[in-house]
């Protein structure tokens, strides 16, 4: 790192701060701090939740997945991409959990099941929650270690610290002042110029990676694996582990059930001014993330050839030193990359490209401890305690449980040794509560005879899975099988069965079944959703004005209009870009499904012909996007922070507005949901079930 490496470094921090330390003014009531007072437009949910999901751990998880698969995985991902722009235009969740104005998930859960799942739910994901964020401090520090070849412990005052414990300490004070500065209102704003800056490095960096590596490089590279291993050919990929097509099609349905239940960006999804400005941020931040994934890519096999490829032989001599050295294998992998990237990059890119990751790194920490700490106050202390507090005070015990977070992040991963890939312990850590909670979420929005019962059925059966999944894939999986293989004479495999996609997979199938039959058991009546979701004689705009709708007939649901649910809501605008969106992912769709079929039925490819498509789509086609997305979201992204700030400037607060369902609310027995014995469905004001 030189002078203008380490310029490069600071001075995006330093106008992070400040503006982090302007929002501070805006911050008047808990809906504020929560959820931005639900002001934020779509370009600054683009910019500012694709930032939040841009974390320096990401980043390295997928480093992880480029170093095992290569190309692999991007091919088949570009078959998954296009239904993930699809059920972001559709609007799949996300627009009618905005429909009913609740300020977390587990809110939603009392207002549809009861305050007693509500508790549970909340303390369930928080458990969750805190156990997948745990890794990112050892992660991240980890990065800087080895990225800057910063030494393993430092002398301070004559005592020995751990550089290591330094660097998380210095990383989680900075980012908990973001936090604490202006909630979710600072993240907004932060997430959103992070997010623009990010998204320039992304661009700059994808052309300076050429003047080093070459394309002819990279497929030599790629094309040398072993049969069955081979890094640019997915048809000859049949032995590479984990990361593979069975990976991407597992992910994709864990991403369509699980859809809002990952609750490290709930500030987000209250945050929109509207349902429909949550639509469109959704599908606009899904564009967005091509410019993210063209980087994460070039880099990764571009650092795979510097340690492979002959013409660099005398540099990766001391990279494969430095990366034999360390001791631990899953570290050795997680490490491979940033050690290459700092012999690989230049002088000025080194230093964006570690700005881009400090930017990302305080994103993506900032949500988690955000949202892990908002949902312990407001879906476990608050229904357990049911105090009447000011909004001072309540926005100061979010805080200080947002403080509580960061710090059990630092001893978690000061004691917590990682036994697997980031991308399957994630996996099964969320899947604690994204399993658990998918069935519930899915259908309580959208089916009637959903009950209580069956949401509580369901929930332990995945908590439960996903559980036993942790257990078995750490060092629990040796001690019993040193119990059971000398008690019964089974022979057991050295690692569980399942990695934790797997497991979460299997606990997501198993809570859907458990929750349709216990709900089918126990339905006596239909749930009114319309009354839930503000709809039909129910109906309000986003402002509580009443606005009347009608649906359409049983013909006219099947036309394209409203597959994309284009309503009255849409410009012509918005259906140019979500239009546009939809025919480019079906285009997309169609393209790799006829190669796949082609390959597979009529003649093989060679490496050629896969080098020249993986150049078109995954390096030109993105490049190009990515430019078009900088000028565009970066233009839209300045204008709607302005109108956050004026909105925020000029709004009426409501005090109330603080998360909580009033008790006295009255349930109408006729529409209320079937409850767990001895339980009592409890309505929010003007939302009764």
């Amino acid at each position: 790192m030189q002078l203008i490496d380490w310029i490069l470094v600071v001075a995006p921090i330093l106008l992070v701060l400040g503006v982090a330390t302007y929002t501070k003014r805006y911050v008047k009531s808990v809906a504020d701090f929560l959820a931005a007072g639900r002001c934020a437009r779509r370009y600054l949910l683009a910019n500012a939740r694709g930032e939040s999901d841009s974390g320096l751990a990401n980043t390295i998880k997928g480093f992880e997945i480029i170093l095992v698969s290569g190309f692999v995985v991007s091919f088949w991902e570009k078959i998954s991409i296009p239904v993930m722009l699809l059920i972001g235009i559709s609007g799949f969740v996300i627009y009618r959990f905005r429909e009913t104005r609740a300020l977390t998930l587990a809110q939603f859960f009392e207002i549809r099941y009861s305050r007693r799942f509500r508790l549970f739910m909340g303390t369930l994901c928080f458990i969750s929650g805190i156990l997948n964020y745990g890794v990112f401090p050892a992660i991240s520090a980890r990065f800087f270690i080895y990225f800057l070849n910063l030494p393993g412990s430092v002398t301070v005052g004559g005592f020995e610290l751990s550089t290591m414990a330094l660097l998380m300490a210095s990383y989680l004070t900075v980012t908990l002042y973001l936090v604490l500065a202006g909630g979710q209102v600072t993240a907004m704003v932060t997430d959103c110029l992070e997010g623009i800056l990010s998204h320039g490095i992304y661009i700059a960096i994808a052309i300076a990676v050429f003047f080093v590596v070459d394309w002819k490089q990279v497929i030599d590279v790629m094309a040398s694996a072993k049969p069955g291993h081979s890094g640019i050919d997915p048809f000859d990929a049949k032995d590479v582990q984990n990361f593979n097509i069975w990976f991407v099609l597992m992910t994709l349905v864990n991403y369509a059930y699980t859809r809002m239940a990952l609750q490290n960006k709930q500030g987000f999804n209250a945050a929109a001014k509207s349902p429909h400005e949550s639509r469109m941020g959704d599908v606009l931040g899904n564009w967005r993330m091509y410019a993210r994934t063209l980087m994460i890519l070039l880099l990764g096999v571009c650092a795979l050839t510097y340690l492979k490829h002959p013409d660099f032989i005398e540099q990766s001599g001391t990279m494969r030193a430095e990366i034999s050295a360390i001791g631990d294998s899953y570290l050795r992998d997680q490490m491979s990359v940033p050690i290459a990237l700092r012999h690989l990059l230049p002088t000025g890119i080194k230093g964006l490209f570690c700005a881009m990751m400090i930017m990302g790194l305080f994103a993506g920490d900032s949500g988690h401890m955000h949202s892990w700490g908002s949902i312990f106050i407001q879906d476990v202390w608050m229904p357990i305690t049911k105090r009447n507090i000011s909004p001072r005070e309540h926005i100061w015990l979010l805080r200080g449980a947002v403080t509580f977070v960061a710090l059990f992040a630092f001893c978690f991963s000061m004691v917590f040794t990682q036994t697997q890939y980031i991308a399957l312990w994630w996996a099964v850590t969320s899947g604690v509560f994204t399993s658990a909670a998918g069935a519930a979420i899915i259908g309580g929005l959208y089916w009637k005879r959903g009950t209580a019962a069956g949401a509580w059925a369901g929930a332990l059966t995945g908590a439960t899975i996903s559980l036993a999944g942790i257990a078995a894939s750490g060092t629990t999986w040796k001690h019993i099988v040193d119990v059971i293989e000398p008690a019964f004479g089974i022979d057991l495999p050295a690692r569980f069965w399942f990695n934790g996609l797997q497991v979460a997979i299997i606990a997501a199938g198993a809570t859907t079944a458990v929750y349709v039959i216990v709900s089918l058991l126990t339905s006596r009546s239909p749930f009114n959703l319309d009354r839930m979701l503000h709809r039909g004689l129910y109906a309000v705009d986003a402002q509580g004005v009443s606005a009347p709708t009608t649906s359409p007939s049983l013909r006219d649901q099947f036309r394209l209009r409203n597959i994309l649910r284009f309503d009255h809501n849409f410009t012509f605008a918005d259906k140019m870009v979500a239009g546009g969106i939809f025919w480019w992912a079906m285009f997309m769709l169609v393209l790799h499904v006829g190669i796949s079929l082609w390959n597979v039925f009529v003649r093989h490819w060679p490496i050629n012909w896969w080098a020249n498509y993986s150049l078109v789509t995954s390096i030109l086609i993105p490049f190009v996007i990515a430019i078009c997305t900088l000028v565009w979201f970066g233009i839209g992204g300045i204008k709607d922070m302005i109108l956050l700030f004026h909105d925020l400037r000029t709004m009426t607060r409501d005090a109330s507005d603080d998360g909580r369902v009033p008790e006295n609310t009255p349930a109408v027995a006729p529409e209320a949901a079937t409850n767990a014995p001895g339980e009592r469905v409890i309505g929010r004001a003007g939302v009764t079930p």
